[in-house]
C-alpha cells in the first residue's frame, strides 16, 4: 500500500456543524492543503450509492447512529486529518465520546500504550516514541493531536495494525501457512474474495507500487493486505458496548475488500459507516470521475483539497534511476 483545519468548529456540536449551509466546508475555511483549493468539489459531500451529495442533516444522522465509523484518508493530508479530529470531537459533544484505534499503531504496540497510559503518562508525543510511529515513517505531526485528544479525554487508544514485519511473513508464507484454519476461520480470512473483487485489490496493489511489484508477488501482497484488514475489524470488534472511530488509509476502509467486508463477514453488531476523504484532482469536476465514488466502495465521501500535485511513483522512479546511475 502507498503511504503517503484549522479548528474552526472543534468546539462546535455536530448538529451545529452540519447544519451550516451547503458550502459550510469551503466558505471561511482555511484549506491546509495547498493545492486545487478553488476545485469546484471541495467541501463537497457525496454518496456514491444515492449518487447525489448529502446533505448536514442526513450526515449528523448517519454519524450518530454508527457504532462503527472508518475515516479513510490520505496519509500526511492535513485537512483530513483535522477534519477527522473535529468529527471525533462532534461525536463526543453528543455524547458518543468513541474509542479510537489508529493504523499507525502496530498491535505489538498495546501493551507499551497501556502501560504508560497506567502510569498516568498524557503526552502524544511520549506514546509515539515508545511505538516507534516516526521511525517507521508516519507524519507524526499531523497524527499527534488525534491522540492527544485520547489522552486528554481519557478514551480508549486501540493499536490496530499488522506490523511489517508480520505483514511481510503473510506475504511470504501466504494465509494458509501463517496461520491455522481455526484462526483464518475466525478473522474472515478462509475464502477468497470473489472475482471482481479481488481483481480491484490487485489493480489497487499494483498501481500502490507504481507498477514494480513483480508478478510472482503480488500474490503475497494480496495475503498481506487481507491480513492487515481482517486485523483491524478485529481490533474494533473488542471495542464492544461502545462507539468506536477507525482512523486508516483509504485503502483500507473500503466497503468491497476492506475492514467492512471483513465486519460483515463476523457479524459485527450495529451500523458500519465508511467515510473517505478523498483528495480532488485537477479536471476532474464531477463525482462521476472518481472511481472511488462508484457504488460500494464508500458509505460516504468528502472532496478535500490536495496536499501534493507530483505523483509519488515519479519520485520513486527518480530513486530508482538514481540507484541504477550510482552502480553504474
Amino acid at each position: 500500500m502507498r503511504f503517503r483545519l484549522p479548528h474552526l468548529l472543534s468546539a462546535m456540536g455536530l448538529s451545529a456543524l452540519l447544519c451550516l449551509p451547503a458550502q459550510a466546508l469551503s466558505e471561511g475555511r482555511e484549506w491546509r492543503a495547498p493545492h486545487l483549493q478553488d476545485h469546484p468539489l471541495v467541501g463537497q459531500i457525496w454518496v456514491p450509492s444515492e449518487q447525489r451529495s448529502l446533505s448536514r442533516k442526513a450526515l449528523e444522522a448517519r454519524l450518530l447512529e454508527a457504532r462503527i465509523l472508518l475515516l479513510g484518508e490520505v496519509h500526511g493530508n492535513p485537512d483530513h486529518h483535522a477534519l477527522q479530529l473535529e468529527l471525533i470531537q462532534a461525536l463526543a459533544a453528543a455524547d458518543k465520546a468513541p474509542a479510537l484505534a489508529m493504523e499507525i499503531f502496530d498491535l505489538e504496540n498495546q501493551s507499551r500504550l497501556d502501560t504508560l497510559r497506567d502510569q498516568g503518562e498524557g503526552d502524544a508525543d511520549v506514546l509515539a516514541h515508545a511505538a516507534g510511529v516516526e521511525a517507521r515513517h508516519w507524519p507524526w505531526d499531523e497524527y499527534r493531536p488525534l491522540v492527544q485528544w485520547a489522552l486528554d479525554q481519557d478514551q480508549p487508544l486501540l493499536a490496530a495494525n499488522l506490523s511489517g514485519e508480520r505483514a511481510m511473513q503473510v506475504g511470504r508464507e501466504g494465509l494458509s501457512n501463517h496461520m491455522d484454519e481455526v484462526e483464518r476461520r475466525r478473522l474472515g480470512l478462509d475464502e477468497p474474495l470473489p472475482g471482481p473483487v479481488g481483481r480491484r485489490l490487485i489493480e489497487h496493489i499494483v498501481d500502490a507500487h507504481c507498477g514494480y511489484l513483480p508478478a510472482a508477488r503480488t500474490g503475497g501482497m494480496v495475503d498481506a493486505q487481507r491480513a492487515r484488514d481482517a486485523h483491524m475489524a478485529d481490533r474494533l470488534l473488542q471495542a464492544e458496548g461502545r462507539p468506536v472511530v477507525l482512523i486508516a488509509g483509504s485503502g483500507h476502509v473500503r466497503r468491497d475488500y476492506g475492514v467492512p467486508r471483513y465486519l460483515e463477514a463476523r457479524g459485527a453488531q450495529g451500523p458500519v459507516l465508511s467515510l473517505a476523504f478523498v483528495e480532488v484532482r485537477e479536471g476532474d469536476d464531477s463525482p462521476e470521475d472518481y472511481a472511488m465514488a462508484m457504488d460500494g466502495v464508500y458509505d460516504v465521501i468528502l472532496f478535500t483539497p490536495r496536499h501534493r500535485m507530483t505523483d509519488p511513483c515519479d519520485d520513486f522512479r527518480e530513486q530508482l534511476e538514481g540507484m541504477r546511475e550510482n552502480a553504474s
